[in-house]
């Protein structure tokens, strides 16, 4: 993983999930969903994403932080949906 931004999403059923949005390093294997929310589940218990979407790059705000309102907007928008 290069970097990593978690929004909380809709859900009819649940009210929220948290959806993490990820860029991965192109010299390395990329894991599967289910492993890297296992890896997550094992670190944070309760908090880590029930649902994991790749981007080929995150967008970022003026000072390089991840923009979790472009993340939203892109939730919103139906966007890297599953």
């Amino acid at each position: 993983m290069d970097l990593v931004g978690v929004i909380g999403i809709q859900d009819p059923v649940h009210g929220e999930n948290v959806r993490a949005y990820l860029t991965l390093r192109p010299d390395q294997p990329a894991p599967s969903e289910a492993e890297l929310i296992a890896f997550a589940r094992a670190r944070v218990g309760y908090k880590a994403p029930e649902e994991i979407r790749v981007l080929e790059q995150l967008p970022l705000t003026p000072v390089g932080k991840t923009d979790r309102l472009a993340l939203r907007q892109l939730a919103a928008d139906g966007l890297h949906d599953a």
